[in-house]
């Protein structure tokens, strides 16, 4: 297949349609969730019909990464300690690792994939607190999902996929820089449009789209609000591929662009601060792999 057919729009929204859709109770969860009359019982009423996703989720808010003293054994008393937003991001993230599987190769393997993708939703959680952000809704699942293009392509198109991964690899670029070199389809815009498919939230979208554009001008009038979530996953995907934390189908280090750290009010010598309070935190992301069903 020529790279300039699978890099077409119409190419790739006919291959995205293949994949599987989300299940029905991330859709019904987040319309409680954004409707402010909505109760505890009621959200715990609809994931009560998936006791596969609730067993997992408790499982996950049970993980060292909450700490919450004694645990809960129940989607109330995870919603009382996390709050309705926290626990609606573990139903998505969780659904979308679920609906985003791929064969393994000799450039892409999936485990380590999830886990610089945890590690991403991680480190942007901790930039986030450590900016005193005020709201952190969407942020652990903007870090998550940031690289889902790039199993989307694995899936639609999983030759460019390797030849992609093999030129980053060999000639020490990251992934982006070897897409651009091929003319290939970019991982930014096939999981945009796979976000669009499935109706994620725009904050999302935005992030999955614009997180290696670094000049925040060229990012189609995003808003500020949006605008600061794509630095802090930008900035965390920098910090994650610098320790080195799994793999995401390049070996690219990059130092973070001084305007990144200006527009989130971080000083350049308080970086290995936060890069110990995110090896920290990092600490727990074994468990959350583990439950993912991301880590043998």
């Amino acid at each position: 297949m020529e790279n300039n057919e699978a890099a077409s729009t119409d190419f790739l929204l006919q291959n995205l349609e293949s994949l599987p859709t989300l299940p029905i109770i991330v859709y019904e969860l987040t319309e409680l969730i954004n409707d402010p009359m909505s109760s505890t019982a009621e959200i715990e009423k609809v994931m009560i019909n998936d006791q596969s996703m609730t067993t997992k989720v408790l499982r996950l808010v049970n993980s060292a990464y909450y700490a919450i003293p004694g645990g809960v054994t129940s989607v109330s008393r995870a919603i009382a300690y996390l709050g309705f937003d926290t626990v609606n991001q573990l139903v998505l993230g969780s659904s979308i690792i679920e609906s985003l599987k791929c064969e393994d190769n000799e450039y892409f393997k999936l485990e380590p994939f999830w886990q610089h993708s945890v590690g991403v939703a991680i480190a942007s959680e901790t930039i986030a607190k450590h900016i005193k952000l005020t709201k952190q809704t969407d942020i652990f699942t903007s870090g998550l999902v940031h690289d889902m293009g790039k199993i989307a392509l694995a899936n639609i198109a999983p030759e460019i996929l390797v030849q992609t991964c093999k030129i980053a690899i060999e000639a020490g670029i990251s992934m982006d820089e070897a897409e651009k070199q091929m003319g290939a389809p970019q991982h930014t815009e096939v999981g945009a449009l796979l976000a669009k498919k499935w109706k994620l939230p725009g904050l999302i979208e935005n992030v999955v789209r614009h997180h290696h554009q670094a000049d925040s001008l060229r990012r189609g009038g995003v808003s500020s609000e949006m605008n600061q979530t794509v630095d802090i996953v930008m900035l965390a995907n920098l910090l994650i591929h610098a320790l080195k934390f799994g793999s995401s189908g390049h070996n690219k280090i990059e130092g973070a662009p001084k305007s990144l750290l200006e527009r989130l009010s971080i000083q350049p010598d308080l970086i290995k601060t936060l890069i110990l309070k995110i090896k920290d935190n990092l600490q727990s992301a074994d468990g959350f792999l583990r439950v993912l069903g991301t880590k043998g």
